[in-house]
């Protein structure tokens, strides 16, 4: 018997490691065969223990890891980043922006108006 013929062995006997075992160095790695009549079953067995692992949640020894204790002084500590001065200053920025775009808007209407009124003059 050749170790290296999958064909004596119909490829399913050998690991992936003994396959790797027998190659020629520099040769590629040969992918086990499945043959078509058990594709059904493995893919419902996937299904069944992917459905399982799913339903289970993350493994409790990774649950119980997380302190959710300080969450809270976390998050409430967040919303005191940016000093109450800063976002006065900001807020009056925005209201100073906002009356500036009115006084951009009103000369554009005006130099609109006045390119109409040195047309009908001319």
């Amino acid at each position: 018997e050749d170790p290296a013929d999958p064909a004596q062995d119909g490829g399913n006997s050998r690991s992936h490691s003994q396959g790797d075992q027998c190659q020629p160095p520099g040769s590629a790695p040969r992918i086990p065969s499945i043959q078509v009549d058990h594709v059904l079953t493995i893919l419902t067995e996937f299904l069944q223990n992917f459905a399982k692992l799913r339903d289970e949640g993350p493994p409790r020894e990774i649950q119980n890891i997380r302190d959710n204790s300080k969450d809270g002084e976390y998050w409430e500590a967040l919303t005191r980043i940016i000093p109450e001065r800063t976002l006065k200053l900001w807020d009056a920025l925005g209201d100073a922006l906002m009356e500036y775009h009115k006084v951009l808007t009103r000369r554009s209407e005006l130099f609109s108006e006045a390119t109409t009124l040195q047309r009908q003059n001319s």
